[in-house]
């Protein structure tokens, strides 16, 4: 069985962030271990999310006592950081997990900020994700702001071989996300009039899930856009503001391609 290993935030009553990751990555047959950089109760748009971000000391006795269980890891997926040092950690694990295994597979998540109000995360945190974690990654998922930010107006940061754009507005009525890999290959969907939480988180759960599964990288972007529209629609329909994915099919297999 695959396993990833997933640092990301952890939020008890939200469906966002590494909940969302494990329960995509479950749904493709994938196993996942959780070091968990934020422990709240509810996504911090709500209100007060109770608890907050996880001291790094104790991320970094969690993260020892999973690698005293010498576990394989097919790959790492990083996600939202609350503190620098949860960032050198990830660099550490995954230079570790590397040595251990050479075809380990490595996805960033960039999560640091978006359009129109800029970087909700401390700066540090940000130039500590770009200058660190960028460079050791295979796939990053930023979105528009994020890349901009990454690249200094470039076309594809140092690092990573494949750049997944999420939020890209296609046409007047359709938005998805556009693959950066050698050339250039997008997917897209209806827009939708609202967007439930945690749809990133989703979508880059399922296109490392679908990667690492052994599909071709086009055909991994098409069912992981496709599979998250069509948990939003669910979503919406279920008139949550947060990700439903209970009864939700993620396993993308109804897709022809």
């Amino acid at each position: 069985m695959k396993r990833v290993l997933i640092i990301s935030s952890w939020v008890a009553a939200s469906q966002v962030g590494a909940r969302t990751s494990a329960y995509a990555l479950g749904a493709l047959g994938i196993e996942t271990v959780i070091l968990p950089t934020t422990q709240m109760g509810r996504h911090p748009g709500w209100g007060a999310p109770g608890g907050g971000v996880t001291d790094p000391s104790r991320l970094r006795d969690l993260a020892a006592g999973v690698d005293a269980q010498n576990l394989h890891f097919d790959a790492v997926l990083t996600g939202y950081m609350g503190h620098v040092d949860h960032i050198v950690l990830a660099g550490e694990i995954i230079t570790a997990q590397r040595k251990a295994n050479p075809d380990l597979r490595v996805l960033v998540d960039p999560i640091m900020g978006d359009h129109p109000g800029g970087l909700y995360v401390d700066p540090l945190i940000a130039h500590a994700i770009k200058t660190y974690l960028i460079p050791l990654a295979d796939i990053i998922t930023p979105n528009l702001w994020e890349l901009d930010y990454l690249t200094d107006h470039d076309a594809h940061p140092a690092g990573p071989d494949s750049v997944v754009v999420t939020s890209v507005p296609m046409d007047k009525d359709a938005i998805g996300a556009k693959l950066y890999a050698g050339e250039t290959y997008a997917v897209s969907h209806p827009i939708l009039d609202r967007v439930p939480r945690g749809s990133g988180d989703l979508l880059a759960a399922l296109y490392l899930g679908h990667i690492i599964n052994g599909l071709p990288q086009k055909a991994a972007l098409t069912k992981a856009v496709m599979t998250t529209f069509e948990t939003l629609k669910h979503s919406v329909a279920a008139q949550r503001d947060e990700l439903v994915l209970v009864g939700a099919d993620l396993s993308g297999t109804h897709y022809d391609i």
